[in-house]
Order: C-alpha cells, then structure tokens, then sequence
C-alpha cells in the first residue's frame, strides 16, 4: 500500500512541475503586456506635452520674432513709440546666381608624390629652395633612417597656386623614380559666393540690431536686441573664419612629398665571427628550456585550481544519481 502511495506521489511531481512552469509563463507575459502600456501611455502624455508646450513657445515667442526683426517685416520691438520708430529692412546687396561668373575662381589644389632619390638629404634641401624661390614655405619636414642605411623623408609644401603646376614638374626632375603622383582640385566657388552671400545679408540685419539698439528705452528691450545683436555678430565671425580658410586653400596649394633613397648593395663590413653565433644559439635553447619550464609550473598550478570545482561536480553527480534511484519507480515482479 505504501509503496502504491509513492508511486501515485511520484507520478503528481511532472504534473506540478507543469503547472508551475506555466504559472511561471504566464506571470511573465502579463509583467511584459503591464511594461508595454505603461510605455505607450508615458509616450503619448510625453509627445502631447512637448506639442503644447511648443505651441505656447510658439505663441510667446511670435510677437519676439516679430520684434527683433526676423519677419519679413522691419525690425520693430513691443513699445508702440518704438516700433514707430523702427528703420525699414535694408536691401540686400549680396551676390547671386548671376554675379558668379564675376567671382575669380576658388580650387583648392592638392598634391601627393612619392618620389626615389639618390640622395635624401641633398633632394629635401633642393626641393626647399625650389618652394622658397616661388615664394612658398615648408610646413613640415622629417627625415629618418632604419638599420639598413636606407633613408626615407616626408615634406609638406604650401606654395603659390599660380606655381603648383610648375613646381611638381620641378620636384619629378629630382626623381631617380616617381612611384606615385596623385594631384587634386577641389572646386569651391560655390561655396565662396554663398558665404559672401551670408555675410552680407547678416551684416545688413546687424546694422539694424545696432539701430534699433540706439532707440531702445526700456531694460527688457535693450536686453532682447543685444541678444539677437549678439547672435547674428558671432555667426559673422564665423563666416569670415571660413572666407579666411577659404581664401588661404585656394591661394596657397599643398604638396606632400615623400622621399625613399635607392638601396645601395654593400659587401658586409663587419667579420665574421662564429663563437658569437653559438652563444647566441645557446642562449637561445636555454631561454627556449626556461619557457618551457614556466609553461610547465602554470599548467600544474592550473590543474590544482580546477579541483575544487570537480569536486563540486561529482558532488552534484552523486546528488543527482541518489535523487534518480530515490524517484525511479521500482521494478513489479511478475
């Protein structure tokens, strides 16, 4: 009768593994259906309030706008007697489409050679007079040697754009060998126009900041205008820094040059000495030995390490081997 009991026990244990399983499973997917909601309704009052918020800024910000002269309108600011007085938008002066062809065109000229030479030091120093002659500079230069005696050296030119052309021929003439030549242009006249474009356009929107900074009265007024003054003045030193950059690319090219001396072939200057050669090979098996004596010592202390953990493995085997037999249904004798 007990051991009926037991059996009927035993056979329950699947079955509650089963369910507790699926309560498991269950709990899981409602906590994931909860976190989904939840995350779509803070969505939803998040994107709602950033729209209302906006629309207020929007609104408060409108007669701002409207003030400080961005409309198309002129610039005016929230006093009437102000706004009265307020000066009427300036007319543009800037180039357009049709003024292009009137802008000298802007390339920025650039040039990479790889050159073999017979003398390394010798080339730099000509190559430097050349760029000095055609009232270039070098920006930088380096020369270096490996243990061979071969010598490599790497110079950057900035020179006239009107001499660019002139001074590669120059530089291909010292060459025992051009490896490579690579020479780029880089159209930016574009670019120019629309920059002069800008800085005309904002330096006519900060000639009416200052003016209406003159007729301002009130704190608040003064405060709004000098912020805007302050904004249109810095994007205008930006495009200056650029028209700048511009305007230094385009009339001084760059070329980068690199040198490599021809390999000259030499008979050996040092003798031969081979009691130096069998030292350095026994050396060389001892270094060998005690590598391998290091390997061997890591290896041992490895091994040691790893034994508490098989122990715990052939404890939870034996564990596992006693709940087996404990669980397993005994055999009827027929």
């Amino acid at each position: 009768m007990l051991k009926i009991m037991d059996q009927a026990n035993v056979s329950k244990i699947p079955n509650l593994m089963k369910k507790i399983i699926a309560g498991i499973l269950i709990a899981l997917g409602v906590i994931v259906i909860i976190f989904i909601v939840v995350t779509v309704i803070n969505n939803f009052r998040t994107t709602s309030l950033s729209q209302s918020v906006y629309y207020k800024q929007g609104l408060e910000s409108g007669s701002a706008i409207g003030m400080m002269g961005l409309a198309p309108s002129a610039p005016s600011l929230q006093d009437n007697s102000i706004a009265e007085r307020a000066i009427a938008p300036m007319p543009s002066t800037a180039p357009t489409a049709s003024d292009t062809g009137t802008i000298q065109q802007k390339v920025i000229k650039t040039a990479s050679l790889s050159i073999t030479v017979n003398d390394v030091d010798k080339t730099v120093g000509q190559i430097t007079n050349e760029a000095v002659l055609v009232s270039g500079f070098v920006q930088n230069s380096s020369v270096t040697e490996n243990e061979k005696g071969l010598k490599y050296a790497n110079i950057i030119l900035r020179v006239p754009a009107a001499s660019f052309e002139n001074l590669i021929s120059k530089i291909k003439s010292f060459a025992s060998l051009v490896e490579r030549e690579d020479i780029n242009g880089q159209e930016v006249t574009q670019e120019y126009v629309d920059l002069q474009a800008s800085l005309t356009h904002n330096q006519a929107v900060e000639a009416q900041y200052l003016e209406l900074l003159k007729r301002a009265q009130k704190v608040e007024e003064i405060i709004a205008v000098r912020d805007k003054l302050d904004q249109v003045q810095g994007q205008i030193e930006q495009i200056k820094g650029r028209i700048r950059y511009l305007d230094n690319q385009t009339e001084m090219a760059t070329i980068a040059v690199n040198l490599t001396s021809t390999a000259n072939v030499t008979l050996p200057a040092e003798k031969w000495q081979p009691w130096e050669v069998v030292k350095g090979a026994v050396k060389n098996v001892i270094v060998g030995l005690q590598n391998f004596v290091n390997f061997i010592i890591i290896l041992i202390f490895f091994l040691l390490s790893l034994i508490p953990y098989l122990i715990l493995i052939y404890l939870i085997y034996l564990l596992v081997k006693w709940l087996i037999k404990k669980f397993r249904k005994p055999k009827q004798n027929i």
